[in-house]
């Protein structure tokens, strides 16, 4: 959906996707995406998809960057809102080879979710095999509600982890997690 929502952090921010990005989505995916649902495959077919995006609510999609350089680091996303529970998913997150983005990129997912949208619950889907980003939501703290669920995977019945945060854990988390990327940002301003 075409929001103005940007989320900025010490090193990182996130702000909204906009169809000069349908490149930069079809490049990152492709190199990136074996635990992504295929996408667009070229840059015409992602911009088509964008606009059928930008109808939908309850869908929010950002571009990770740079806060000062304005570097694309990834893309991210809050979808499926369920304005009855306050719940949504976040994923669509993929990051460039080697870029630091993870921790504070998360962060802001979440400050987006329950600071700016008011969000009582965030969950995420993980593929079993991608072990890197489900042991990343384990060592958040992320609370394990399925440990196998089913979801479609390019067509074909895959095992997932569904991670959660409530609302309530949220304080905490946002603490760590701060306290993670405040780190690293005293870290990237001493190499500057």
């Amino acid at each position: 959906m075409r929001h103005d929502i940007h989320v900025d952090g010490d090193v990182y921010r996130l702000r909204p996707v906009t169809e000069a990005d349908s490149a930069f989505i079809v490049d990152l995916r492709g190199r990136n995406g074996k635990y992504l649902n295929r996408g667009a495959a070229t840059p015409q077919a992602q911009a088509a998809w964008l606009q059928r995006y930008f109808e939908r609510s309850g869908d929010f999609y950002f571009v990770i960057e740079s806060a000062h350089g304005m570097t694309r680091e990834g893309l991210i996303g809050l979808y499926d809102i369920e304005p009855s529970s306050g719940a949504a998913q976040w994923g669509r997150w993929v990051l460039q080879p080697g870029s630091n983005a993870a921790v504070e990129s998360a962060l802001l997912i979440y400050r987006c979710a329950f600071d700016l949208l008011s969000l009582t619950r965030v969950y995420c889907r993980t593929l079993e095999d991608n072990v890197q980003v489900v042991a990343f939501h384990d060592t958040c703290g992320l609370d394990r509600t399925v440990d196998s669920a089913i979801i479609d995977h390019n067509g074909h019945q895959r095992a997932a982890v569904e991670h959660t945060l409530a609302r309530s854990a949220w304080p905490n988390l946002s603490a760590r997690l701060e306290r993670l990327a405040s780190r690293f940002a005293d870290t990237v301003a001493r190499g500057a």
